[in-house]
């Protein structure tokens, strides 16, 4: 049973997420059971290596790993320069 509210396990641990090679992006979803909370972690691809660096849970809350490919921004969404 988790003991944080999965929105705050996000908030806290989001960039240790994105500083691993391959991953794009992290956000809470659900598992594939569609029902139970999860953080799923967008990642270029998925490879075992990826796989062994991402915790299966985090402060009771389940980890899923979902290959994405790259992430670009669309055509007119690029960020500004200042």
């Amino acid at each position: 049973m988790p003991n944080s509210d999965i929105h705050d396990v996000l908030r806290a641990h989001d960039a240790e997420f994105l500083a691993i090679p391959g991953v794009v992006g992290v956000y809470v979803g659900l598992t594939d059971d569609g029902e139970t909370s999860c953080l799923r972690v967008m990642a270029v691809e998925k490879t075992p290596d990826l796989e062994r660096r991402i915790p299966k849970s985090l402060e009771g809350h389940p980890v899923v790993v979902e290959e994405t490919g790259a992430m670009r921004p669309l055509p007119g969404h690029e960020p500004s320069t200042p």
